[in-house]
């Protein structure tokens, strides 16, 4: 009954799965290269911004009024806004302030959100329901009106908009550590640890965070993109960082009376930039997520 074309079927058969499986992959990686290269340049002109030539020294104090309400061109690269200031180097250094804010916020969530999800995934009890209680009632509440609450009532100094977005970043980043530490530590290497006479310190620390450190450290590529959307919406609310300070949400506020102008430029430049940032961040964000398989578990 057996024939010999049997053991060819499979090879035929898989032969496009394989092939249209390639092509997706490759344009993942295209757009992670993307990516990769985008905030390379974000970084490095928000780094190196006063030694840049074709930067302005202070954008938000220079005005020109040659390049008032100009479009994007030789003279200025993102055109001029209504008071005479260059788009480009407004925007350049209005990066300086959104990713600071955005890697200031993920980091000290990281670390008081990863010390507490370490703390409640290892030792349990009445710690881990503490610990979770905690961060369940602060992720319930809406966030906006919190940050709203804060910046409206405390201030629109940079640090404190970094406090109240640090506040929220912990509940998410303690839920994602405290679900991977309950995860590891039931792993062998840690249940050997245990059988040698390891104390608990030198497990969490040696054992344990080296593994969990790179999920938290993937997830705050999406925080800071979250964050950098969230410095924004403030500024859009008129509650954000105050307009002496250049940031890409600022520039928008500023810049959206000149729409019913006709003026797009001036709001348009502005949001491309932070639109790919966004992007870019999260592409790397899920690239990472999936390369470490970060998830919150529902232990």
């Amino acid at each position: 009954m057996a024939t010999t074309t049997l053991p060819s079927a499979p090879t035929a058969a898989a032969a496009p799965v394989a092939e249209t499986g390639r092509k997706p992959r490759n344009i993942r990686n295209i757009l992670l290269y993307i990516a990769i290269a985008w905030l390379v340049v974000v970084l490095f002109h928000a780094v190196f911004a006063g030694l840049l030539p074709y930067v302005t020294d202070n954008p938000t104090q220079v005005n020109d009024a040659g390049i008032a309400r100009i479009g994007p061109g030789s003279e200025a690269w993102f055109g001029g806004d209504q008071n005479g200031r260059d788009i480009f180097s407004y925007c350049v250094y209005g990066a300086r302030a959104s990713l600071f804010i955005g890697i200031a916020t993920a980091f000290l969530g990281m670390l008081i959100g990863g010390t507490l999800g370490l703390i409640a995934g290892y030792y349990k009890g009445w710690v881990d329901t503490l610990v979770t209680s905690v961060a369940d009632v602060m992720l319930s509440f809406p966030a906006l009106i919190l940050l709203i609450a804060i910046t409206s009532f405390w201030g629109r100094e940079t640090y404190k908009i970094i406090i109240g977005l640090t506040i929220l970043s912990v509940a998410p980043l303690a839920r994602l550590v405290r679900a991977n530490t309950i995860v590891y530590s039931q792993r062998e290497f840690v249940t050997a640890a245990r059988a040698l006479g390891a104390p608990n310190r030198r497990i969490v620390l040696r054992e344990i965070m080296p593994n969990v450190v790179p999920v938290a450290l993937s997830f705050s590529f999406l925080t800071v993109a979250i964050i950098i959307v969230a410095e924004g919406t403030l500024a859009f609310l008129g509650v954000g960082l105050d307009t002496t300070i250049a940031s890409w949400g600022t520039m928008i506020v500023q810049g959206r009376s000149e729409i019913t102008r006709g003026i797009y430029h001036i709001v348009l430049m502005p949001s491309l930039v932070l639109v790919a940032t966004v992007l870019s961040l999260n592409v790397i964000g899920e690239k990472l997520r999936g390369r470490f398989d970060v998830r919150e578990s529902a232990v």
